[in-house]
């Protein structure tokens, strides 16, 4: 079946954090020593709660969490600065078979697009300087959508733009939040967690968890 599947598959989209790039452990270790010196505490529920989410929703979330004085933008900026200087100096690690794959799918023909809760900068700053910007092709980021995940648009954005309909489709993603927009997208969803294990409602939506993009390899070479 997995064989049969990846022949029927016309488009593999691809999340950014956490997926390819090992940003959340910046997002998250830098941020809550961000966070400490100004005098909060931020704990896994909240991180887990808004992993995947669009910039705007997650201060929502923070704002709700700590009250209209906690300084999200501040504290976001700081975070995004880092992040895009550790980019610009390739330091921002790749996560485990992201080369091996994305290689594999080239060599197959298969079409790639990244669709990313992150803006245009961050992703192409990521993407440019580790040498993946050639298996794309094309980008959605926070900036060509309304609605960040788990709504479902950015994944039916990138269909639309692909010219591919969505049950041709499989996502690869390790948030919740993308799970579930991928799975109202109505596109295959593959799960790869990072941080963050499923839950029970999320496995129900899954086609199948991989522990890296490695497994990927094997899994879509399987005859049965």
């Amino acid at each position: 079946m997995s064989k049969k599947l990846f022949e029927k598959l016309d488009l593999f989209v691809f999340d950014m954090d956490g997926l390819l790039f090992d940003t959340e452990t910046i997002y998250v270790n830098y941020g809550k020593k961000l966070a400490e010196s100004k005098g909060y505490i931020i704990n896994d529920s909240i991180v887990e709660k808004t992993t995947g989410m669009t910039n705007e929703a997650t201060k929502a979330v923070y704002l709700e969490e700590f009250g209209k004085d906690f300084p999200y933008d501040e504290l976001s900026s700081e975070i995004y600065k880092y992040i895009i200087e550790q980019g610009k100096k390739c330091k921002v690690p790749l996560m485990k078979g992201v080369e091996e794959f994305l290689a594999y799918l080239y060599s197959n023909g298969k079409k790639m697009v990244l669709a990313t809760s992150a803006d245009r900068l961050m992703a192409d700053t990521l993407i440019e300087n580790k040498g993946l910007k050639k298996y794309f092709s094309f980008i959605v980021t926070s900036n060509d959508v309304k609605k960040g995940k788990p709504d479902p648009e950015v994944f039916l954005t990138v269909a639309q733009k692909a010219g591919v309909s969505p049950e041709k489709a499989v996502v690869f993603e390790d948030s919740l939040n993308g799970i579930k927009a991928a799975h109202s997208a109505g596109m295959f969803a593959v799960m790869i967690p990072d941080k963050i294990q499923p839950t029970e409602e999320i496995t129900k939506m899954l086609h199948c968890k991989l522990d890296s993009l490695l497994k990927a390899i094997e899994y879509f070479e399987k005859e049965v």
